[in-house]
């Protein structure tokens, strides 16, 4: 677990990366969140191995596709337009959960990147790497470190640290 303390218009505020893990786990998109904030040296950021809900892949994204017109017979095809949809998803969530961050911790603007470092054909396995800034880390800074959490922890070994 990792401590930040935020500065908000009165002061600051003390806020923990395992209080943001269970406000990023009770999301309804996603089914596993691990916190993996430890591993960044950024004082300001935090970041989480996350995993789309299966269930929103098989019933909104697949369904969505189907009436698209997108057939699962080409299947480098049909993966690639899945892993896009699951991106919008994701992009829903992740600004659900930073508008309840800021509201329960008054915050202004909080920083965030994430990257999909894992899929699968069944679409059974959406992962990714969420970090969040409650400082000066800038988006850009935020999705480099993203994309080096990856592939230090998850491209030589898909599906886990290492």
């Amino acid at each position: 677990m990792k401590q930040v303390k935020a500065n908000i218009v009165n002061g600051t505020v003390n806020i923990s990366s395992r209080e943001i893990e269970e406000m990023v786990s009770n999301s309804n998109y996603f089914e596993e969140v691990r916190d993996i904030s430890d591993s960044v040296y950024d004082d300001d950021v935090f970041a989480y191995e996350v995993r789309l809900d299966q269930s929103i892949l098989e019933t909104e994204i697949e369904h969505d596709l189907e009436e698209e017109g997108y057939m699962s017979d080409d299947e480098e095809e049909y993966t690639s337009a899945l892993l896009e949809q699951a991106e919008y998803f994701i992009d829903a969530a992740v600004d659900e959960v930073k508008d309840r961050i800021e509201e329960r911790y008054h915050l202004e603007n909080i920083g965030s990147a994430y990257d999909v470092y894992q899929g699968s054909r069944g679409m059974d396995n959406v992962q990714f790497v969420l970090t969040l800034s409650f400082g000066a880390t800038h988006h850009g800074q935020l999705y480099q470190l993203t994309n080096a959490i990856i592939d230090k922890n998850y491209t030589r070994n898909p599906g886990g640290l290492q």
